[in-house]
């Protein structure tokens, strides 16, 4: 399967950096501390800002302090965020001004993240505090294409969760999932499927769209 673009915009936790060891932990810890149904708050933790995570499953919590709750937790796990195989050195490959982070998370978490896993933040990353309305709202995709001055049609997003699938194509991109978090069966609005990086093979073309992506599918 072959793909061509303008640019690549990227998801990070479950994209780039296997962070779901510690997203789940924190979200279990809050839960127990809520007195909330683990399994229900799970469902959706993945893929989404926290403040939203919370209107969905606590609205009458939902709180600047509920939110730095869970970020403290995070922060506490960062030692077990893990790189996902192959993102490092296939961000590498991506030319200068042609890729953006579009994350779900705080920015020095996002930043911290990256770090670890060891790559160098993009110049343009959008982040929680950044838009008005989080995935599967298209506005972080929307505006991570602005940034790079590029068409959302002309971008293919990488993601792993199908919040963040649904705001990559509700922006008008093409999508490549993941298979680091969820199963094939519920990413099936993405137009391809990989395992990981090694399964993405990136150069760039001659004439048209400056970036050409071809896929071993899943």
């Amino acid at each position: 399967m072959i793909f061509t673009a303008e640019a690549l915009v990227t998801d990070l936790d479950g994209v780039l950096a296997n962070s779901n060891a510690v997203v789940e932990r924190a979200w279990k810890i809050w839960s127990a501390e809520r007195g909330l149904e683990e399994k229900r708050v799970l469902r959706v933790a993945h893929g989404r800002r926290t403040i939203d995570v919370l209107r969905i499953v606590a609205p009458e919590l939902e709180s600047s302090a509920e939110v730095a709750r869970l970020v403290k937790l995070e922060e506490q796990f960062e030692d077990d965020v893990v790189p996902v195989s192959g993102a490092a050195e296939f961000v590498r490959e991506i030319p200068r001004g042609r890729w953006a982070v579009a994350t779900s998370g705080e920015e020095h978490i996002a930043r911290t993240r990256l770090r670890r896993v060891g790559i160098v933040p993009p110049p343009v990353l959008v982040t929680a505090e950044m838009v008005s309305r989080g995935k599967p709202d298209p506005e972080v995709y929307a505006r991570a294409a602005k940034l790079l001055g590029v068409d959302p049609r002309e971008c293919i997003a990488f993601e792993d969760a199908p919040a963040g699938i649904s705001a990559a194509v509700a922006a008008g991109m093409a999508v490549v999932a993941l298979l680091t978090t969820y199963p094939a069966s519920e990413l099936c609005a993405a137009a391809g499927i990989v395992s990981d990086f090694h399964s993405v093979r990136l150069s760039e073309q001659q004439r048209g769209p400056a970036l050409r992506i071809e896929l071993a599918t899943s």
